[in-house]
């Protein structure tokens, strides 16, 4: 997955890049246009030669301007479409690595009168005292241990044998949990 999102990203940088150049291609060509033709402001004392010469500059090249204007619109939403799906691409990479499957893995996570246990067999295993663990919740899904603000363990319900041993391990946390302040 790492060498297609560095292929993905790579592939999205030199559309951003063609994008932009002909965006500014074409912002370069009106402000070329207008600082090179459009020398006169209203206002301005402008003799009648030099006002028809402006006036001649104008009609013709006002058709390139009038195309490198309407490029501009296109150019504005391809790179508003590029960025759009960049985005989600992105988003949606960030998500599937989120819930990608634990590929057979196994979580345990349990209670004793001195904290919280959560391991994954054969990789991890990290324990935090119940003053570490900020709340714990019933919810009508999951059972979630919060160790910080934005972070909790869970335990989805399906995981116990009913919905009566999920409310006794609840209160058993509770207990430790309570006991231990």
């Amino acid at each position: 997955m790492q060498r297609r999102y560095w292929l993905g990203a790579l592939v999205a940088l030199v559309l951003f890049v063609a994008l932009f150049y002909g965006f500014f291609a074409d912002m370069q060509l009106i402000a070329s246009f207008l600082q090179k033709s459009c020398a006169f402001l209203p206002g301005d004392t402008v003799d009648a030669d030099a006002f028809a010469a402006q006036w001649d500059a104008w009609l013709g090249n006002r058709d390139s301007v009038l195309a490198a204007l309407q490029h501009l619109f296109f150019w504005s939403l391809a790179l508003l479409w590029l960025t759009i799906f960049y985005l989600r691409w992105n988003y949606s990479l960030m998500l599937r690595a989120l819930l990608d499957p634990p590929d057979g893995r196994q979580f345990v996570l349990s209670v004793s009168a001195e904290g919280l246990l959560m391991e994954e067999a054969g990789r991890t295993r990290l324990f935090y005292f119940w003053p570490a663990v900020s709340r714990v919740i019933l919810d009508a899904e999951f059972l979630l241990f919060y160790v910080n603000r934005n972070v909790a363990w869970f335990i989805p319900l399906d995981r116990f044998a009913d919905s009566s041993a999920a409310e006794n391990f609840f209160q058993q946390a509770l207990q430790f949990k309570e006991h231990s302040q």
